[in-house]
């Protein structure tokens, strides 16, 4: 992941980030009161909802399943000395596989929604795909079947139209019937997981040319975005939402989100002052499966400097915190780091696959998960904790 334009607009501002409280600066602690985030439902959404349930086209998260078309294969990536072997090695079909198109970034599963493990009875995995140019898909993937379907996700822009997703989508974590996904720059989106809509299977995004219907690019389901959740700049200080993850130690429920931050990234070149790298927790309201907020306004419960560069993802529970490190494609691997607050992280060097990406924990399993990212070395890896 690589952030020029990111890096170009901290080079204007660097003197007022060298005082801004939310960095780093020989401090590990910080205030959570500095990390806030706007909620804002997405406009649109329910009218096209009404539309798609009229018409008998809202499907479930199930039906998706069992309309899977595609296998996964089950075989081992490469190894050598000092890699983790991995419980489970899953690598996607030959197309998806090989696709320079499209790259796998998140991943969540059934045991981060209820925390029971599964979902309607099925085991579920969850992966996020950015299109480079434009677009954004999920893998959803029946464990019991390994058989998976993809499905684009959407934004309302108007009543009766929608369009595609241009992001990242470097994280995701599924709550309830919202799955969370990182929007690098600005924020965190919620997508609603009981309201995926059935489209023709056509060329193009959103109302078809003749108006009598919807297509996405020849995806058989969409899921549209339901709300956003909006970082607030302050002293224009930014953020970036590399990726996410779901606590259920914690209490109440909390969703942690990180930043990318490439080894020796500093603001410009003339002072040298290092881009922090932060971790941020906030709080989840089981009940309706959003942020905690006041006046509309998401605090953090938790911030904290973890000095460790080119981090993909992180998991939590129970004070230990799982860290995924990418250092580039084969023969290089990607680098495991175990963490607790005030302690020095414990190093795996080369113990995930060329790759590693957002990571993602299953309490029920005791085990924790990440996908790889480059084309013909794709893998879903799941790790005993």
């Amino acid at each position: 992941m690589r952030y020029t334009l990111f890096l170009a607009f901290l080079s204007l501002v660097s003197v007022t980030f060298a005082v801004d409280p939310r960095y780093c600066q020989s401090k590990t602690t910080l205030d959570g009161n500095d990390f806030t985030l706007e909620e804002i439902d997405t406009p649109h959404l329910s009218a096209l909802a009404e539309y798609f349930n009229s018409n008998g086209k809202v499907t479930s998260v199930t039906a998706v399943l069992q309309s899977a078309n595609r296998d996964l294969v089950k075989r081992s990536p490469p190894l050598s000395n000092g890699d983790g072997p991995p419980a489970e090695s899953w690598a996607w079909n030959s197309g998806d596989d090989k696709t320079t198109d499209w790259i796998p970034q998140g991943i969540t599963s059934s045991a981060d929604a209820y925390g029971k493990g599964t979902w309607n009875d099925h085991e579920v995995w969850i992966v996020s795909w950015y299109r480079k140019g434009n677009g954004v898909r999920v893998s959803f993937i029946d464990r019991q079947t390994n058989k998976y379907r993809h499905v684009m996700l959407v934004y309302p822009t108007a009543d009766d139209d929608f369009e595609t997703i241009s992001i990242h989508a470097g994280g995701i974590a599924w709550y309830g019937n919202v799955l969370y996904v990182v929007d690098t720059y600005n924020g965190i989106r919620a997508f609603d997981l009981d309201n995926i809509w059935e489209v023709d299977i056509a060329d193009g995004v959103g109302k078809t040319p003749d108006g009598s219907g919807y297509s996405a690019d020849e995806y058989r389901y969409v899921l549209p975005q339901m709300r956003h959740y909006n970082w607030i700049a302050g002293d224009a200080s930014p953020f970036r939402f590399s990726w996410i993850s779901l606590d259920r130690s914690d209490s109440p429920d909390t969703l942690m989100v990180g930043e990318f931050v490439s080894d020796g990234e500093t603001f410009d070149d003339a002072d040298k002052t290092p881009v922090p790298i932060r971790y941020v927790k906030y709080n989840l309201d089981a009940n309706t499966r959003r942020l905690q907020t006041n006046n509309g306004i998401a605090t953090a419960s938790w911030a904290s400097c973890v000095d460790i560069p080119n981090v993909q993802g992180a998991v939590s529970y129970e004070g230990k915190f799982y860290i995924s490190r990418s250092t580039g494609r084969a023969p290089k691997k990607g680098d495991l780091f175990i963490w607790e607050e005030g302690q020095t992280a414990t190093e795996q060097t080369g113990w995930f696959s060329a790759g590693n990406e957002d990571m993602s924990y299953n309490l029920v399993r005791g085990e924790y998960y990440t996908v790889t990212e480059y084309d013909q070395d794709r893998h879903i890896l799941a790790y005993k904790v």
